[in-house]
């Protein structure tokens, strides 16, 4: 009878022990999977292009008529200022892990082969960014000689880039439009708002997103070449390199994370967009 006690008490402490062995596994296997997926996307280089130091105010400017260019300036001086303190990439690019990490949370870590494809991937990517416009023009030609086919097209169509790439257009959008209120004086319907009401008007003019004709056009435009460079880029990896990616991308986890993934980067551009905005309008003279 002690005997049998015995032993079950060890099957219990042994079965304890490999739960308590798998719980602590699955935190760290959903943080792989998540820092492989924003790397995968290329979402460090993105929010870091997008909203480094300088780079809001370039955004805000792309998308003003030459006759609000023209006297804006002061404006996109004080926009670029407001944004080197709102945006912090470190924190933004955090909470966007630990949002995918959570939506994944009982998926596998992802493979010696994918990790080897992500960072493929990335490397491409990078080099892309360091070539010149002739260098660029040369690559997508060599890479645009074979059809991509059927595996590399699904998989793009289960990547986020072109709904990431609407994020930051709806970004440059809200800037543009608070910059072209102060530059033709019109600060005044803001800089008076209660913080309260100005929270609100913030999330309104972003709610708003794409109204126009123009704008609907240039972000089509905008989304569909975001996707067609991702396809160039995807066409300089191997086949073996596109299925295992393609296999990582189509498992139970995946949906999840791609939706947490657009969500909390959408949350963490319209959080350090609002900082900036505040900043920039409780500055602005009366």
């Amino acid at each position: 009878m002690l005997s049998f006690l015995r032993s079950r008490c060890l099957a219990a402490l042994a079965l304890g022990l490999s739960l308590s062995l798998l719980l602590a596994a699955t935190p760290a296997a959903a943080q792989d999977r998540a820092q492989a997926l924003l790397q995968f996307e290329g979402v460090p280089a993105r929010y870091q292009a997008a909203y480094a130091p300088g780079a809001v105010a370039r955004g805000a400017k792309q998308q003003l008529d030459p006759a609000d260019e023209a006297i804006a300036g002061g404006a996109l001086k004080a926009l670029d200022a407001a944004s080197a303190h709102a945006f912090d990439a470190h924190a933004a690019l955090a909470a966007v892990q630990a949002a995918v990490a959570a939506a994944g949370q009982g998926g596998a870590a992802p493979s010696p082969a994918v990790l080897g494809a992500v960072a493929h991937l990335a490397k491409v990517r990078a080099d892309y960014g360091a070539m010149d416009d002739a260098a660029r023009a040369d690559f997508i030609k060599r890479q645009q000689a074979n059809p991509p086919g059927p595996a590399r097209t699904g998989l793009l169509d289960r990547m986020a880039v072109a709904e990431l790439r609407e994020v930051d257009f709806s970004s440059e959008l809200l800037m543009s439009a608070v910059v072209k209120q102060l530059a033709r004086g019109n600060a005044a319907q803001f800089t008076s708002l209660p913080e309260a009401t100005l929270e609100g008007a913030i999330d309104s003019l972003w709610s708003r997103g794409v109204t126009s004709t123009r704008q609907r056009n240039l972000l089509t435009v905008a989304r569909e070449l975001e996707r067609q460079l991702t396809l160039v880029w995807l066409s300089a990896l191997g086949d073996e390199e596109i299925a295992a990616l393609a296999a990582w991308r189509g498992d139970a986890q995946a949906d999840g994370e791609r939706e947490a993934l657009v969500g909390s980067y959408r949350a963490e551009v319209k959080a350090g967009d609002t900082r900036a905005i505040r900043a920039v309008l409780r500055a602005w003279p009366r």
